[in-house]
C-alpha cells in the first residue's frame, strides 16, 4: 500500500521494519508465553496500527482501480477479530465449530479478496 500510494522507495525502505515489527510481536508474545506470562499488547498494537495505516492510506489517491476493495478486506479482518473474541460463544451455539476456526476462514477471505482485487484492477488513467 505504501509503495503504491506513496512511493516505491518509501515502501521498499519501510518493508523490513514493518515485517520485523510483525514477526517481532509474535516472538515477544511467544517468549512471554514460555515464561508463563504471555503479553499480547505489542502483538495487538501491531495489528491495530496496521489497520489504521491501511485506512489512512485509503485517503491517498490510488494509482490503480479497485481501491475500494480494501474496505472489504478490512471488513473481513474486523469479522475475524470479532470471531476470535467470541470464540467460546460461537462454539456454544452448536458445538460444531469455534470462533477461532471461523477467524481463520475470515482471514482467508481477506487474502482471497486481495488476490481478486489484484487480478481485476487497472491503472488509473489521468
Amino acid at each position: 500500500m505504501i509503495a503504491e500510494r506513496v512511493s516505491v522507495v518509501a515502501g521498499l525502505w519501510l518493508f523490513p521494519a514493518v515485517e520485523g515489527a510483525g514477526i517481532g510481536s509474535v516472538l515477544v508474545w511467544r517468549a512471554g508465553e514460555l515464561q508463563g506470562h504471555g503479553d499480547l499488547r505489542f502483538y495487538a498494537a501491531v495489528q491495530v496500527y496496521a489497520i489504521l495505516i491501511l485506512l489512512l492510506l485509503l485517503l491517498v489517491p490510488a494509482k490503480y482501480t479497485r481501491g475500494s476493495d480494501l474496505a472489504i478486506v478490512v471488513g473481513f479482518y474486523v469479522l475475524a477479530k470479532i470471531l476470535e473474541e467470541s470464540d467460546r460463544q460461537v462454539f456454544a451455539l452448536g458445538h460444531i465449530v469455534s470462533g477461532h476456526t471461523l477467524k481463520h476462514l475470515a482471514a482467508a477471505g481477506a487474502g482471497y479478496w486481495i488476490l481478486r482485487m489484484l487480478q481485476k484492477r487497472e491503472v488509473v488513467r489521468v
